[in-house]
């Protein structure tokens, strides 16, 4: 090291006071001068960014309604399925010969004993889920993923087949999701009916962004022209957006149902008329499901439910004429009543003024039910359940014991597996791709026996509906 060098290092301290003194002469408001005498700032989390870390927690938040009380709540009895239909025999009509008579007087021709044939087929429900190699490898670690994209998708697959047949246990599975409640006009389109059940509130209830839909002439089954693909559901259930402006056909109370993709052009391809057929078609009077399972039920009223319509405000006494109703007509007994949770709130304003705000202490008195926190509430020691998916202004008063709830089966769930492997390669030739799918499929029918020992009550009013999307 030469003398010079050893002089600037020396004087370097002595320089940098210099020009602090002379930072505060020149600037005498030391705020300003600090960084003058102070020199580069020390570090932050802006400097030192590059040196953190995000860290990752190992958790997942599920924010999906994976709960399906309505079909874990009744206990529908398996019957296996085969062939063409499964038929069974129903004894209708009674030999009208028994008559009073004199001596020696005439009595009735012989008569003879009525039966109809019923028959079951199926219904079909399919998902698939489809993954990139890549996808599939880049995930298989924790350290590349919170989640394996393989199992992830092929478990939660299962809760959204779930979500779909919840849906069809709801309605009367013509696969209508909603009807059109407006002139077209432009993208954003009006719905009324979720599920196809008459109502003007909560339309696009069963609708979700993604979904390609085929609008159906209600008069005919025959579908409209165009394809349309969901974009997003208005929050307050009235309104739905689509992905375009062009509706060729498309009209005022058109059925709208799901298509498989926006080429399609035939209704075989849509969910019209291939759903599970559901409560309000299972508990009716004709008024959505007149041919029940080729049985008329105009004809033979064994079939029909009671079905209270345009009910509009209920009462415990109406309830009680419901269940004496169902006794008389079949020997039914009430022993479970369903509906949406606005219904039960208006059954629970009904007992309001015979409600004591007491609880267990007078010091810390409850104005609640056990509804508040989901338990049930009762009329006449019988249950009454609130299910999500529920028709808004039905109520459903059920004999589980003796209704002869069924559900015949050929496939009650599997992914696909017949030619040995559940993940497939995607396409073959010009058309391949390095990818897999998967497919599920069930395919099954339910059934009541005996519609004829239960009620239903349409056309409630005076209910408080709030309107929640369930995801």
């Amino acid at each position: 090291m030469d003398r010079v060098e050893r002089w600037h290092r020396a004087m370097r301290p002595v320089i940098v006071l210099a020009i602090g003194v002379l930072a505060l002469l020149l600037y005498p408001h030391p705020a300003v001068a600090l960084p003058f005498i102070i020199g580069m700032a020390g570090a932050d989390t802006q400097i030192i960014g590059g040196t953190l870390k995000i860290v990752y927690e190992d958790f997942v938040a599920e924010q999906t309604n994976n709960k399906f009380p309505l079909k874990d709540e009744f206990k529908w009895t398996d019957v296996d399925y085969a062939g063409q239909e499964v038929v069974y025999d129903a004894h209708v009509l009674r030999n009208v010969s028994p008559m009073f008579c004199g001596e020696d007087g005439a009595f009735a021709d012989a008569g003879a004993q009525q039966s109809i044939k019923v028959h079951i087929g199926q219904r079909k429900l399919m998902a698939r889920v489809r993954f990139t190699s890549e996808a599939i490898h880049d995930s298989m670690k924790s350290e590349g993923a919170f989640k394996a994209a393989r199992k992830d998708e092929m478990t939660r697959i299962i809760d959204d087949i779930a979500r779909m047949e919840e849906y069809a246990l709801s309605t009367d599975g013509r696969g209508v999701l909603c009807l059109i409640n407006v002139t077209i006009s432009g993208a954003v389109v009006t719905v009324d009916s979720p599920g196809g059940i008459a109502g003007a509130d909560f339309g696009n209830r069963f609708l979700l962004p993604g979904m390609f839909i085929a609008a159906v002439d209600p008069a005919t089954g025959n579908m409209r022209t165009s394809i349309r693909k969901v974009v997003s559901c208005s929050t307050d259930g009235t309104t739905i957006t689509f992905d375009g402006t062009t509706f060729t056909g498309w009209a005022d109370n058109d059925y709208l149902c799901q298509a498989a993709n926006s080429s399609v052009t035939d209704i075989l391809d849509t969910s019209y008329e291939h759903g599970f057929w559901g409560m309000t078609a299972l508990f009716d009077d004709g008024t959505y499901r007149n041919n029940y399972f080729n049985v008329d039920r105009a004809q033979w009223q064994q079939y029909q439910t009671y079905v209270k319509a345009s009910t509009g405000t209920i009462s415990l006494d109406l309830f009680q004429q419901v269940a004496d109703v169902v006794d008389q007509k079949l020997g039914g007994s009430i022993d479970l009543m369903t509906a949406h949770h606005s219904i039960r709130r208006l059954y629970l304003s009904l007992l309001e003024a015979d409600r004591r705000y007491s609880g267990n202490s007078l010091m810390k008195p409850d104005g609640g039910t056990v509804a508040f926190k989901q338990g049930d509430v009762s009329m006449g020691e019988v249950p009454i359940k609130a299910i999500r998916t529920h028709p808004l202004a039905m109520m459903f008063l059920l004999d589980t014991k003796n209704a002869g709830m069924v559900c015949y089966g050929s496939e009650k769930g599997k992914w696909v597996d017949e030619d040995g492997q559940v993940l497939v390669r995607v396409g073959i030739g010009s058309t391949a791709r390095d990818a897999f799918e998967a497919w599920y499929r069930k395919r099954l029918q339910y059934h009541v026996r005996y519609p004829g020992k239960n009620a239903r009550l349409d056309g409630i009013t005076g209910q408080s509906l709030i309107v929640v999307r369930d995801f």
